[in-house]
């Protein structure tokens, strides 16, 4: 045999299985294939999330739920939002989730976490996650400052999905909430609709007399703040509670609550 292999290189003949003459390619190892998987992650952006939640379970299940679901994320977790503040590696974040079980805590996180949370980290979109979808909440942390609301009933493909619109500069809210800022809108012109209506069924006289009445001044005060006579007074007192349909002083004042309600 090593005969013939010598003879075979004299000729230079190469043996059958190694058409190149070459060795074979090295196959990389483990250690290369890391290094270049590593370089491939430095050259994409990844999204760093802050996820805050007082449950441990809850906020080390969602954030590992969001780094293994295939898409560019960063997570780090807090038990408060007063621990990530004193956090002394605390990373610059895109992304704050304040998740929050019940209404008590839903209403703190919307009213105090927020405002918080957008001071602390201003360059940051801070989204509530909770598992109450009541529509004055949700209205209330979109007011406080709140790029988003998550219902806890979504699936992890809408999480992620609602993450990567706010972080492109958008807004993802529950359909209720949408519809519930449109109610309060309606509400809130209508009742100002009723209020200029009801008020234009006084004069502006009768209406001074109508605020000093839901006071509990007599007539003769009346009179005097206003400089007309006492019987005059009477006559506008008797042509309100006409108009409201009001058997006296007290009726009328409670009759006309709704010209005096704040907008």
């Amino acid at each position: 045999m090593a005969t013939e292999l010598s003879a075979l290189a004299q000729s230079g003949e190469r043996p059958l299985g190694d058409p190149s003459g070459s060795a074979p390619d090295a196959v990389p190892t483990n250690l290369e294939l890391k290094r270049s998987l590593d370089s491939l992650r430095i050259a994409r952006e990844v999204t760093h999330i802050t996820v805050i939640d007082a449950h441990a379970l809850a906020r080390i299940c969602l954030s590992r739920c969001l780094e293994a679901a295939g898409t560019d994320f960063s997570t780090a977790s807090y038990a408060s939002v007063q621990e990530w503040q004193q956090a002394h590696d605390r990373k610059a974040t895109a992304i704050v989730l304040l998740c929050a079980v019940g209404e008590k805590a839903t209403e703190a996180a919307s009213k105090k976490d927020v405002a918080q949370a957008v001071h602390i980290a201003p360059e940051s979109r801070v989204i509530v996650v909770s598992d109450r979808e009541e529509p004055a909440l949700i209205v209330e942390a979109i007011d406080g400052g709140a790029r988003g609301y998550i219902s806890m009933n979504s699936s992890l493909d809408v999480v992620i999905a609602a993450i990567k619109l706010i972080k492109a500069g958008g807004t993802f809210i529950p359909v209720s909430g949408m519809l519930a800022s449109h109610q309060i809108s309606s509400t809130r012109q209508n009742a100002a609709e009723s209020r200029g209506h009801a008020t234009g069924r006084f004069t502006d006289r009768q209406l001074e007399i109508i605020t000093r009445l839901r006071e509990g001044k007599p007539n003769k005060i009346i009179a005097y703040e206003l400089q007309m006579g006492e019987c005059t007074v009477k006559v506008h007192v008797r042509n309100i509670m006409r108009k409201v349909n009001a058997r006296n002083r007290t009726e009328v004042a409670f009759l006309t609550n709704e010209l005096f309600e704040t907008a």
